[in-house]
């Protein structure tokens, strides 16, 4: 009991400084304060000493804390022009749409001829298909600067918090090379693998949310994914590398005891707990989550949860003496928290779920059931406070939303593992495995979705939502307290409730493997057909261009890929069906970043068939990873002709030997006909290939994709010669370029327009004489 109570001293010491910023000794203030409550609980002599014990923690833990604020780097001082930085990279890579960012600790810096004193830490963001392990040394030219101080988010303080002075965006790579082999650099690079298995063997964002679950790599969820996590009160499940794997391990241990007994079931959870060590790469914060449920599954397996509760504050009081800056991570406080809930108040809550669910003669739910509503019930009340601070949100529908996914979470869990370990001994497996897993993981996305939309499901967090934070826990912490000291009574059921739990148990079980069977067997012996018509989706990928076209039987072929690979990626997920990993052919209009940049992540995600390009090169990360992964890409002109299952796609332009200055006046003009009705791909070409098509007498048809975004780089007289009855402009929401021009919105008023930044996805089907169109928003 002492080593609880300094060690909630100790963190009090912590909160004070790193939740509301105060004085380092305001912990000790606060622990003085209520000295007099804990000297009226006991023997005065030892309460005394324990009383001294916890003013002296609360004022180290303040004291270490305030030691870890470093003033800025001074070598950045004045500096407004381009460096020459060379460094040892930090970080595995964080990827981002366009770029993949790591954290560099600065060996050098030198600016105009002059090297300057360095130091610290800089976050890089490099090309998105720029690949570095922790300890490779790069060498970059570009500008630095202080990191920017966002409206209602201080990002230079938050970088601050993780030791990390400026940023460099897209400066040049001059020099790459690699580092001294270590057994963390081994375990990233296999870590790595494990996600690019997971982006092969599932369709985003299950993908995501596997790497997520299993191995605490979330950065391929988009914003709007991340938010439905947020406001659903279901983000803690991919928040930070490991913040869940206590939770895991405890669902792993629960369903475990009626299966095998629970002298054994320690063993499974153990193993859960060494896969996610080893997946998630034994990273720091890897390992503190791993300490966390070590602490949880030795409390339980000797049967004694009460000793679980000493050694969890011996652990953070080991942690954060070693590594102050903890108590600023999100992932350090979510599996500190949910932890300590679950030792404290899943006992309980599980006793009360037992009971009520015993006395109706007809439900008695399956124990393993009541424990895992139980075990998400503590883990959510426990860190929804910090969840409130974090994420700016306090979700309302919380409670209800991980009563209905932690269910599904461990098995998600597993299913993630094992395909992610599958899908690198062979592909083949890891798809088989793939289609499986994907269940567990869209129930997961679409209850977040569904239940994170309605505008009610979250209220927005109030100015002073660390304070109320910190009174919050209060209030738990006495309750936990009183839950740990009283443990709930035992007691045995009677038969008739143990066989009612039994039978609901085999009906549950049974239930869900039957509907996966049912769901998975048909995809895996079955034919698969096609949509019986023509469907063309113009894909938002904001400021570029993609556009799926799927024949009557179901070839795919891909007519560029946008600027983003991982929205590219987003976008396939959302129209192809899940367990389909296939695109038959992919052709790229013209290698500039905006139509090639995303082609490099379809090729690493999916089996592609034949690649076509108009044969023009470019100097950027994104062709060069392109023409490695398409050595062979076939060269299209005017006159070829391509058929898919009936379907011509007739090349316009450019003809054999055609030479420009401007890439976009080489785009590949294609007219993708169907029976009686045409769609006109235009690229990027301007007024100059107009007019050379309209000479030929190629431009009239039905559908036309508005060359160039919208800009004004197309005369009205073109739009009058394809006369279409529908146009498409695809184009990004806000893009710095004003696309699409006043000019072209008003030369196609004739016609029904659809864009992207306005509509989202736009998808067309035709049956040849028909067309019907509809819209993602």
């Amino acid at each position: 009991m002492a080593l609880i109570v300094v060690g909630i001293a100790w963190v009090a010491g912590l909160a004070a400084g790193a939740a509301l910023g105060a004085p380092w000794w305001t912990g000790g203030a606060w622990t003085i304060a209520a000295a007099p409550a804990l000297v009226l609980t006991g023997p005065l002599k030892g309460r005394y000493l324990l009383v001294a014990a916890c003013v002296v923690a609360a004022l180290t833990a303040g004291w270490r804390l305030g030691s870890t604020n470093e003033p800025a780097t001074s070598w950045l001082e004045g500096i407004e022009h381009e460096v020459v930085l060379t460094g040892v990279v930090h970080s595995e890579p964080d990827r981002g749409e366009t770029t993949t960012a790591y954290v560099v600790s600065v060996a050098s810096v030198e600016l105009e001829g002059e090297v300057l004193p360095a130091g610290g830490r800089v976050l890089v963001y490099l090309s998105q298909y720029t690949e570095l392990l922790p300890g490779d040394t790069i060498t970059v030219e570009g500008a630095v600067g202080e990191p920017p101080v966002f409206e209602g988010f201080d990002y230079r303080a938050y970088l601050a918090q993780r030791g990390i002075s400026a940023t460099m965006f897209r400066p040049r790579l001059l020099k790459q090379e690699g580092g001294e082999p270590s057994v963390g650099r081994w375990l990233t690079a296999q870590r790595l693998r494990l996600d690019r298995s997971l982006q092969r063997s599932l369709p985003e964002p299950e993908a995501s949310l596997a790497a997520g679950i299993a191995f605490g790599r979330d950065d391929g969820l988009s914003r709007e994914a991340k938010e439905q996590f947020n406001r659903s009160g279901l983000r803690h499940l991919v928040a930070v590398s490991g913040s869940n794997v206590s939770l895991v391990v405890a669902l792993t241990y629960a369903v475990a005891i009626p299966t095998i007994g629970r002298r054994w079931a320690w063993l499974p959870a153990a193993l859960t707990l060494a896969a996610y060590l080893g997946a998630a790469g034994l990273s720091a914060s890897v390992m503190r989550s791993g300490i966390m449920a070590g602490v949880l599954l030795g409390g339980s397996v000797v049967g004694r949860p009460q000793s679980g509760l000493p050694a969890l504050f011996a652990a953070i009081i080991c942690m954060t003496a070693v590594a102050p800056a903890l108590a600023y991570e999100a992932g350090f406080q979510l599996s500190a928290t949910a932890t300590a809930g679950l030792l404290t108040f899943s006992p309980w809550l599980s006793h009360w779920l037992l009971r009520a669910t015993g006395r109706p003669s007809w439900l008695a739910l399956p124990h393993w059931l009541c424990e895992s509503l139980a075990l998400t019930v503590a883990a959510s009340l426990a860190t929804a406070p910090v969840m409130w601070v974090t994420f700016d949100r306090f979700s309302i529908v919380s409670p209800v939303a991980n009563a209905i996914v932690q269910p599904a979470f461990a098995l998600a869990f597993w299913a993630s593992m094992v395909t992610s370990v599958l899908g690198i001994v062979s592909r083949d497996l890891g798809e088989i495995s793939g289609t499986v897993a994907y269940y567990p993981l869209a129930f997961i996305t679409t209850s977040a979705e569904a239940l994170g939309s309605p505008r009610w499901a979250a209220a927005d967090s109030p100015s002073w939502g660390a304070p109320a934070a910190l009174a919050a826990y209060a209030a738990l912490g006495t309750a936990a307290m009183a839950a740990y000291r009283y443990r709930p009574p035992g007691g045995v059921e009677p038969l008739a409730v143990t066989r009612r739990r039994a039978r609901w148990s085999r009906f549950s079980i049974g239930g869900a493997i039957g509907v996966t069977a049912v769901a998975v067997i048909p995809i895996s012996i079955l034919p698969q057909g096609g949509p019986g018509a023509l469907v063309v989706t113009f894909l938002d990928v904001g400021q570029g261009d993609a556009a799926l076209v799927t024949t009557p039987n179901g070839r795919q072929i891909l007519i560029d890929g946008g600027p983003s690979g991982t929205e590219l990626a987003r976008e396939l997920g959302q129209v192809m069906p899940h367990w389909d990993r296939t695109i038959d052919a992919v052709i790229a209009t013209h290698p500039q970043e905006d139509h090639i940049a995303g082609l490099p992540a379809a090729y690493a995600r999916f089996r592609v068939g034949n690649a076509y390009g108009n044969g023009r090169t470019n100097a950027t990360a994104s062709y060069q990873a392109l023409a490695a992964q398409a050595p062979g890409a076939g060269l299209l002109g005017q006159g070829d002709v391509l058929e898919f299952d009936g379907v011509r796609f007739e090349v316009l332009w450019p003809p054999a030997g055609f030479i420009a200055e401007e890439l976009n006046d080489t785009s590949l003009v294609i007219r993708v006909t169907y029976r009686n009705r045409s769609i006109l791909f235009t690229g990027d070409s301007e007024e100059p290939v107009h007019a050379a098509l309209r000479d030929s007498g190629d431009l009239p048809a039905d559908v036309l994709k508005v060359p160039h975004h919208g800009s004004k780089t197309t005369a009205s007289w073109f739009f009058a010669a394809v006369h279409p009855a529908i146009a498409v402009i695809s184009v990004g929401e806000a893009n710095i370029y004003g696309h699409p021009h006043v000019d072209t919105l008003a030369a196609l008023q004739g016609a029904s327009l659809y864009r992207t930044d306005t509509d989202g996805r736009v998808t067309l089907q035709t049956d040849g004489t028909t067309i019907r169109v509809w819209t993602e928003r």
